[in-house]
């Protein structure tokens, strides 16, 4: 058994420290992935070269399929081993969050591996002479669940068992780069649960590597079954994930369902064994334990306790208990990893991040100036410090985020983000930096027309380069994928529609503004631009019209928009 490997739960993701040529590097644990992948942003940042993968090796998923480059590193690092000419796939779609790539099968099925992300700990261990005893070593009371595996090898890695939806067999896969648990819709409708169902809820889009983002839903689940465990009356997502036909598998088990229990991954016997944490599975909101563990099995000798001795371990601890909004929980572990080690920037950042989304501002706050006292450089402090004071503080947040503009990576995905913040403080010519600087390292990213769309916005709020406004709105609308949501589509025709307006084209933009109000009636941005274009054609009646009603909606516009010279 190796020295266990620390893990922090960032957001329902795992990630762990690692090293490209030497210098640090976060990757996310994926049960899921065939092999190691890193980010085209990532690859960019630590200069990695690339050279085109053959034109058969296709990667399949979430998104699509497309084929990859390959990235090589001189040396990579992980769990204190150092690999050189390490080679990794390059992915259309960045991680987010500063997450470099993904650490895939190729990686993890060279010995068996515990997960315990609830104590944000991995270890690798190589069985001797254990046969076909349970290898769940650290149970002592606890019902063991146990999965028999579909073969496993170098060449057919994934983790694949048998579980029931409702009675009705389906096949899983044990996927921790999924944050949250997504059924297939075609095995919910052997289930009997369709989008039409009745408790069945929208939940959004969600993408994986392909460039097609997809719509989910979040449903009810009467009654889920793995290993002997039982889980009732519970909400799952599904969704078109498109998982290859090879794989036959019916939903992605994901690290939701990692953290709520404690797996062992027995590749020596083609078997999974877990035991059950406690609380929420899948509903991560509950409030009350949703599992009924396996049957009692025999007691067993105690086993290795990875509950936090020192201040990292109550810090991956809490992390853990902030990613399933167990929010008391976290700020408790939290805080006592913060006392033993005051000098510890991250710890102050990620109990700000567990005050926050708890909505209590004021301590986050407090934390966030602590972590940035203690580390000057940490702009991820910077960035949550401007989001949390940007309505309250136009100006300091301004400070924050020229801050962070500073010290992140040029290619880093916070880009985004920062566009995103310099728009909302009327910063534009700030945002527009932004996005030419994500758009410049993310050519392939499935957010691509949303940023195209709005770098088109910023562009003619600013009033420059309305030319290459109008052909970012032209591409965004050209990109939108099938499943974007008729909000996304309204809010870049309305941005275009303001581009016509800048450039004189009113009855363009008219017609842009029209369809726009057609697609989502509530959007008081494009009433009022529509206003404006009316008003300037002539039309009094209807303009004041549209005026008034988006003035109504939104009492806050008519000062903003005179801010960049939209006045009647």
């Amino acid at each position: 058994m190796t020295p266990p490997l620390a893990v922090k739960m960032e957001n329902l993701r795992p990630v762990i420290a690692t090293e490209i040529n030497g210098v640090d590097a976060r990757f996310m644990i994926d049960t899921g992935s065939f092999f190691d992948f890193i980010s085209p942003a990532a690859a960019a940042q630590f200069k990695l070269p690339l050279e085109d993968a053959p034109p058969y090796a296709y990667v399949s998923g979430v998104g699509g399929s497309f084929v990859p480059k390959i990235a090589t590193a001189k040396t990579f690092t992980v769990a204190g081993v150092t690999a050189h000419d390490a080679e990794f796939l390059v992915g259309n779609n960045d991680l987010q969050d500063g997450i470099a790539g993904l650490l895939g099968q190729n990686l993890f099925r060279i010995m068996d591996v515990e997960f315990d992300f609830a104590d944000g700990v991995l270890r690798f261990v190589k069985p001797r002479h254990c046969g076909h005893e349970e290898l769940a070593y650290w149970a002592t009371t606890q019902p063991i669940g146990e999965v028999d595996l579909h073969w496993t090898s170098q060449s057919e890695p994934s983790l694949i068992g048998h579980a029931a939806v409702n009675g009705h067999d389906i096949e899983v896969l044990f996927d921790t780069g999924s944050p949250r648990t997504i059924l297939s819709l075609r095995a919910a409708k052997r289930a009997g649960i369709t989008p039409e169902s009745p408790g069945v809820m929208p939940a959004g889009l969600t993408s994986g590597f392909g460039r097609n983002v997809i719509k989910v839903w979040s449903a009810p689940v009467e009654k889920f079954e793995i290993g002997g465990e039982t889980i009732e009356h519970t909400r799952v997502l599904m969704g078109d994930i498109g998982l290859p036909t090879e794989l036959g598998a019916d939903m992605l088990l994901g690290s939701d369902f990692f953290l709520a229990h404690h797996v062992y991954v027995a590749y020596s016997q083609d078997k999974l064994y877990f035991t059950y944490n406690g609380g929420p599975v899948f509903a991560l909101n509950a409030r009350q334990p949703t599992a009924t563990a396996p049957q009692p099995a025999a007691m067993r000798a105690p086993g290795v306790s990875d509950a936090p001795t020192d201040a990292a371990g109550f810090m991956r601890r809490g992390m853990a208990e902030t990613s399933r909004g167990e929010f008391p929980q976290a700020i408790a572990d939290l805080t006592r990893a913060c006392g033993s080690d005051p000098t510890d920037a991250g710890c102050r950042y990620e109990r700000g991040l567990a005050y926050w989304r708890s909505s209590q501002p004021q301590p986050a706050l407090a934390d966030f100036d602590a972590a940035i006292r203690l580390q000057p450089d940490d702009f991820e402090a910077y960035l949550a410090r401007a989001e949390l004071e940007l309505r309250r503080k136009p100006a300091s947040a301004e400070d924050d985020l020229d801050a962070v503009d500073r010290l992140a990576p040029q290619q880093s995905d916070l880009r985004l983000i920062l566009a995103r913040l310099y728009a909302t403080a009327g910063e534009y010519a700030g945002a527009v930096h932004q996005f030419d600087l994500w758009i410049e390292y993310h050519a392939d990213d499935v957010r691509m027309p949303n940023a195209l769309s709005n770098r088109c916005g910023a562009e003619a709020a600013a009033n420059v380069d309305v030319d290459r406004a109008l052909e970012d709105c032209n591409a965004a609308l050209h990109l939108m994928p099938k499943a974007a949501p008729i909000g996304a589509t309204a809010v870049t025709l309305s941005n275009r529609g303001l581009v016509y307006l800048r450039q004189g084209r009113l009855e363009d933009a008219l017609a842009d503004l029209d369809t726009a109000l057609k697609l989502q009636p509530e959007f008081p941005l494009a009433r009022y631009e529509r206003g404006l274009v009316e008003l300037k054609k002539g039309l009094q009646s209807q303009g004041e019209a549209d005026l008034a009603a988006a003035r109504a909606h939104a009492p806050g516009l008519t000062q903003r928009l005179r801010s960049i010279g939209l006045t009647p």
